[in-house]
């Protein structure tokens, strides 16, 4: 899979179907405030039995990945698994090619800071492009305070749409999120070939 953008270092990670050995520490992260990141974080507490069991069964099911969202596990090159990155569709209209997947990334602590964000979306970018010919537009929305994220969607071309006025409910109150898209005529003019 190529890398798109002269910004981008050489893959520091890659990107895999999730498998019954992620379950633990996927669970884990998603459980914890610390672990998932404060702009990850639902607010609401979260059983940790019940998400093990309920990814247990996706995964067996062959599920997490689909045509309307999905779940890809980001792993280093030497297989070590350090977050997802994900995708859920949302619908500008009525028409099937309306349909638009927006895309979202979960580092561990560790991870976090050292570039690995950047490629996994581009990574996902180029997956969702390549999987979906029809597919016209990526987009990602993130919460205004999230300074690292805005840099990582523009590092992989992204462009700034405007401000979704207190979208998210988080920390007891509601936060604008910047609204960031790229068009598939944008992302093969990035391709390094």
């Amino acid at each position: 899979m190529s890398i798109p953008g002269p910004d981008l270092p050489e893959p520091s990670v890659r990107l895999r179907r999730p498998t019954l050995d992620d379950v633990g520490w996927m669970s884990e992260m998603a459980c914890d405030p610390d672990l998932v990141g404060e702009h990850n974080w639902g607010g609401e507490p979260r059983d940790r039995v019940v998400v093990e069991r309920d990814l247990r069964e996706q995964i067996e099911r062959g599920g997490l990945i689909g045509v309307e969202s999905g779940i890809l596990i980001v792993e280093l090159t030497d297989g070590t698994p350090i977050g997802d990155v994900s995708w859920r569709t949302e619908r500008w209209g009525p028409s099937r090619r309306s349909g638009c997947p927006a895309i979202g990334i979960a580092l561990l602590p560790p991870f976090r800071g050292r570039g690995h964000g950047s490629v996994a979306q581009a990574l996902l970018v180029d997956h969702l492009f390549t999987v979906s010919p029809d597919l016209h537009r990526v987009q990602s929305d993130t919460a205004a305070d999230n300074i690292a994220e805005q840099r990582a969607l523009a590092k992989i071309g992204m462009v700034v749409e405007g401000t979704v006025r207190d979208a998210e409910f988080r920390g007891g109150r509601f936060h604008d999120h910047v609204l960031y898209s790229i068009l598939r005529s944008e992302w093969n003019a990035r391709r390094i070939r």
